[in-house]
């Protein structure tokens, strides 16, 4: 079986890449989604206690954010457009069984997170769509979508405008 990790940040325009795959690939069912996300990480100074021990009850669960810490605000937003996405999924035909959700968070590099998790996730193609930053600001600091193109060798990846 096929998996896709679609990476979602919380622009507007993150969805544009659900809509893609809805339109090239439905009915297509033998295909896994893993939509993803990478949260911005907080430092843990800044939570309310309250908060710390969710995320802490959250690293049980979730090995791989052992240590790291973000705001439920971005959480939420997360979850938020991964609710979008599914159900956008599921109105084209799409096996709830098939789709799944994960996140990660930024402590390095963003585009190297995706690769990393979509290698050990064992998907054979990363879809993300590009955010439109300015040139001037792609030519400084690059871009996720550059940067995950750059990297993802042995991967396909899917660049949606």
């Amino acid at each position: 079986m096929e998996s896709l990790l679609v990476a979602l940040d919380k622009s507007p325009e993150a969805l544009k890449s659900i809509h893609y795959i809805v339109r090239l690939l439905a009915p297509a069912q033998e295909i896994q989604f893993i939509l993803f996300h990478v949260l911005p990480t907080t430092s843990p100074d800044m939570l309310k206690k309250e908060e710390m021990q969710r995320i802490e009850g959250l690293h049980s669960e979730h090995p791989h954010l052992s240590g790291y810490f973000w705001r439920r605000e971005e959480q939420e937003r997360m979850e938020k457009t991964f609710h979008e996405a599914k159900h956008l999924l599921l109105e084209a035909g799409f096996s709830e069984s098939r789709i799944r959700t994960h996140f990660a968070v930024d402590f390095t590099d963003v585009a190297q997170i995706i690769v990393n998790e979509a290698r050990r996730l064992e998907c054979a193609t990363i879809v993300l769509g590009r955010r439109g930053v300015g040139r001037v600001k792609e030519f400084l600091l690059g871009s996720v979508s550059s940067s995950t193109t750059r990297i993802g060798r042995g991967l396909t990846v899917w660049v949606v405008d």
